[in-house]
């Protein structure tokens, strides 16, 4: 367990100034819609622009995390440091849990602050931004939804890892391989889902794409 502290403190510590520039400008985006929302005194049809927008910058940020998916990887053998990484006496699958929890704490914390900048801008106009009640309500349909979204982000940050790995067993056509094994993962999910559209799903998917992953890094593209 100390050796997987250390790799995830490493991990942190090199994601370290891009996240915090990331949540210093997205709080910066918020303040302004709020500012400029509340001293405009907008009509109420023109609050939905508000959100729309809200959700458009949200989802812009969003690839900042999804693009280190692959970047943390590629930044490993274009360094070295992977080969260091893989002569360690510690697990494989420390190495993938360590960038994984890595990426969701770096989506969790842009959650939280679009979360706090959507609370902000909803007291500054008077409640007009959204309705509140069926969000702070608990369901039980509201916790399925929160663990349905966070198996999909595991999904996705493990097919990530595994196009990776796939990349790198092509050589020259890394980049290519990368690409397509991606969106083919991508498109057997969405059909899986798409015809088996539960929580287990998502779980068997997630699993696949971790063992798979495992497997590509011992055996495939280790040291």
């Amino acid at each position: 367990m100390h050796a997987f502290r250390r790799l995830l403190i490493t991990d942190l510590r090199n994601r370290r100034n891009t996240i915090i520039a990331t949540l210093i400008a997205f709080v910066l985006l918020h303040a302004a819609i709020a500012i400029l929302t509340y001293q405009l005194r907008l009509p109420s049809d023109a609050y939905g622009f508000v959100m729309v927008m809200n959700i458009t910058l949200f989802s812009i940020v969003l690839l900042i995390p999804f693009l280190h998916c692959f970047s943390t990887w590629r930044e490993e053998w274009k360094q070295h440091s992977i080969y260091h990484l893989l002569s360690l006496p510690v697990h494989r699958n420390y190495l993938l849990m360590s960038k994984y929890i890595s990426i969701v704490l770096e989506v969790v914390l842009i959650t939280v602050v679009m979360i706090a900048g959507l609370w902000m801008q909803y007291k500054l106009s008077d409640g007009m931004l959204f309705r509140a009640e069926p969000l702070i309500t608990f369901e039980w349909s509201k916790v399925v939804l929160v663990l349905k979204l966070l198996l999909v982000l595991t999904s996705v940050v493990f097919l990530s890892s595994l196009s990776m790995f796939i990349g790198k067993c092509c050589g020259r056509l890394s980049l290519g391989a990368t690409f397509v094994s991606f969106i083919c993962g991508l498109l057997v999910g969405v059909l899986a889902f798409a015809n088996f559209p539960s929580i287990v799903t998502l779980a068997i998917l997630s699993l696949a794409y971790f063992l798979v992953s495992m497997y590509l890094l011992e055996k495939k593209v280790g040291v």
